[in-house]
């Protein structure tokens, strides 16, 4: 039913803030970030395609257009341009201490920038969140603090002028929603699980895969 979807879109705001905080100790964990740097841009490459499908149906002129325009959508671009971010954050600030740091928010700041520009998935404000819970590692508090003022500022601050002309509530649960994630992370005991890395990556291409598929099939 249309309540059901409603309520299923809502919980599924949980899922950027759980990749954001992942990546950020991801990134933090690593013992290769150039080698995490390029998984995250193999499988934005890959998923890209799929991404697009997923949407507007598969079409390789608007493919082509796209790549000729910078235009990528998918969350994975939206990924690896904030693990890169901390990557240069990590060099610079080993290297020039405090002017490092202040150089390497002048690029994050840039590479949000980017991901609005090419329009990926949650755009700067994704780059920005997972940049703030990598500083922020360490206290869960003070992440999830991070995690939902992102939330309100991206659903409701975001779309304020919606609250102008039509009933918006929509967007204070999508808020909501997305602050929920705080509790699997605040329930986190910092240990690593099993070690299924590649079936994470693949999963996000393969599901959109299906879906298309699926949605294909039954003519929607």
């Amino acid at each position: 039913t249309f309540t059901t979807v409603k309520i299923c879109t809502v919980l599924g705001r949980m899922a950027f803030p759980l990749f954001a905080f992942m990546l950020a100790e991801g990134c933090s964990r690593t013992r290769s970030m150039t080698r995490y740097l390029g998984r995250l841009a193999l499988f934005a490459v890959i998923s890209e395609p799929v991404f697009s499908a997923a949407l507007i149906g598969f079409d390789l002129n608007d493919t082509w257009q796209s790549i000729r325009c910078l235009v990528f959508r998918n969350v994975f671009f939206t990924l690896f341009l904030a693990a890169l971010s901390i990557f240069l954050s990590q060099k610079l600030t080993c290297k020039y201490g405090a002017k490092g740091q202040i150089v390497s928010i002048a690029l994050t700041c840039c590479l949000a920038f980017a991901a609005s520009y090419s329009g990926t998935d949650y755009g700067a404000m994704g780059v920005l969140l997972i940049h703030a819970l990598y500083l922020l590692r360490g206290n869960r508090v003070r992440q999830c603090a991070a995690i939902v003022i992102w939330a309100f500022a991206l659903y409701v601050a975001g779309n304020w002028t919606a609250f102008l002309y039509i009933d918006a509530a929509i967007y204070v649960f999508y808020a909501l929603g997305a602050s929920l994630a705080c509790i699997p992370i605040l329930l986190y005991n910092g240990k690593r699980g099993r070690p299924m890395k590649w079936t994470f990556y693949v999963y996000y291409p393969a599901h959109l895969l299906a879906l298309t598929l699926i949605a294909g099939a039954l003519g929607v």
